[in-house]
Order: structure tokens, then sequence, then C-alpha cells
């Protein structure tokens, strides 16, 4: 149950994620929904992702986290992660990084011994928001060395406000004025292979690169075309010749 002060915060969160500016560009729509998180439940160290494929985008948006810590993160420890979505088959979505029940003991000490700890960080939450059915972002919270770990009252309070924060991220994605889609020629050609029903691995061969590669340039095509599936990429792009 939620004391009166953690009410009133509530309220105050309520009210400001539905009052945010949906047509505002998504760098800043995504800041602003970090900030209200951490003026209002005191959440001072956040990373907002977006996730298409299961795989988190190599861009996110981070409020009070450094973008040195995000490269490490990406480059060595993030499948060490116990809230990275490999990690996060038939878990909350709401997720305590101790309450995971996926990753190993070995593993998870790895990360919280060689990753956390060294940048100062003794805890994390992720917050996964979905769309059908699928993850298509993931707000992450971390706890510096000294600061209180996550605790399952922090997972209820965003449990409030989780929906709000799912349907005004889905309306601010559908408003989003279309942008004009500026393409490499890398991509043209990965895209005529996507629509010919190619798998990462046959794309790789035929444009001699590595899967790795190809999953990024896809990470790229999702966003601008601000889809999450490769069925909805190879439509759109499809359309887009008809436009």
């Amino acid at each position: 149950m939620c004391e009166h002060k953690e009410l009133k915060y509530l309220l105050e969160a309520t009210v400001q994620i539905s009052n945010m500016n949906m047509q505002q560009a998504s760098e800043d729509f995504k800041l602003n929904m970090l900030q209200v998180l951490s003026k209002c439940f005191q959440y001072e160290h956040t990373v907002f992702w977006e996730v298409a494929d299961g795989e988190l985008n190599e861009q996110p948006v981070c409020f009070n986290v450094g973008t040195y810590m995000i490269q490490n993160y990406l480059n060595e420890y993030k499948y060490y992660d116990p809230l990275h979505p490999v990690n996060m088959k038939n878990q909350p979505d709401i997720q305590l990084m101790q309450r995971n029940e996926v990753i190993s003991m070995k593993k998870r000490r790895h990360y919280v011994e060689r990753f956390l700890q060294l940048n100062d960080f003794i805890d994390e939450m992720g917050m996964y928001l979905y769309n059908q059915q699928k993850p298509i972002a993931v707000i992450g919270f971390l706890r510096k060395k000294g600061e209180i770990p996550f605790t399952e009252q922090d997972s209820q309070k965003l449990s409030y406000v989780k929906r709000m924060i799912e349907n005004v991220y889905l309306l601010h994605q559908y408003v989003q004025p279309g942008e004009s889609l500026q393409i490499t020629q890398r991509e043209k050609e990965l895209l005529l292979y996507l629509c010919k029903g190619f798998k990462n691995a046959e794309i790789a061969s035929y444009l001699y690169v590595s899967e790795n590669t190809v999953k990024k340039h896809l990470q790229n095509l999702y966003r601008k075309f601000q889809v999450t599936s490769r069925t909805q990429l190879a439509l759109k792009y499809a359309e887009s010749f008809r436009a």
C-alpha cells in the first residue's frame, strides 16, 4: 500500500506522463520521460533503450549514465546482464536484477563485479514496454554505491504507471512526422535481399559482411522506418515505392 508521500509522487507522475508532448523528437521525448521518473520517483540513473528482434538499439537515451559505460556494456557485457532481452524469457515486465531466474549465478556475479561495480553501480532494474506482446523498449534503472538497492516496492510503484508509459510511447511513435529517409546503398542492398525472404546468414554471405553487421543495419532500418520486425520493415519498404 502506498504511503501518502508516495501516492503524491505517483499522482504527479501520472499527470506529467499523460501531458507529455507526443510530437517532440524521439530523443527529447525519451529524455523527458526519464526526467519525469527522476523527479517523481528519484530514479537518478536511467537509460531508455529501443528493442527490435530481441536486440537493444545501440544508441540509447541516457540520463546521468556515461556514454563510455554504454559502449563498454554493448561491447563486452550485455549478454551477462540478467535484464537483457535474451535473458527475459517468461520474466515479469518489471524485473529486479536479483529476481531474474534465467541467467546463471556465475554470469550474474561476473556482470556485477566486472561491470556494475567497476562503474560505481551496485544494482539495476528494468521495465519492458510491449506492443502486440513483443518488447519494443526497455527503461533501465541503476543505483550507485551508497544508494539503496531496488526493492519490490520500486517494482510496485512502476507497475502503477507502466501501462500509461507504454501507451504514451506507442502514441508518440504513431504521431511522429514522416522523415525523409536517408538510406545508404548498403541498406538498399540489404532490403532487397530481405524482401526476397533471405535470412541474416544468407544476407551476410551475399554482402560479404558478418551477421552482426547485418543485425546492426537492420536496427538502423527499424528505427528509420519506425517498425519492430522484419515483416513490417519489408512491407513498409514496399509501400515507400507506392507513396
